[in-house]
């Protein structure tokens, strides 16, 4: 699998919340994140720096790989097995 063929999902620092799918809202959960290939979440992710990246004093938006989101959680899951599964859904 090469990059271009992984699974993006989208960041909003200014929402604290996931991308919804076709660039449209933004989730909470994971479940309602849209889903990406990586140079569609780029542009997205790009796109969105004029208006607010200089209020931020961060990039309004970030591409994040969902195998890592996964791989994280995991390890997160592991560590701290009490935490209620539908805070990371």
């Amino acid at each position: 699998m090469t990059e271009d063929d992984e699974v993006y999902l989208i960041w909003s620092h200014e929402h604290s919340a996931w991308g919804g799918p076709g660039g449209y809202g933004y989730y909470r959960g994971l479940a309602k994140a849209g889903r990406y290939g990586r140079a569609e979440a780029v542009a997205i992710s790009a796109n969105a720096i004029p208006g607010t990246a200089y209020r931020l004093r961060a990039l309004p938006e970030l591409p994040v790989r969902l195998a890592d989101v996964e791989a994280m959680r995991g390890a997160f899951r592991a560590r701290f097995p009490d935490v209620p599964a539908e805070d990371w859904e």
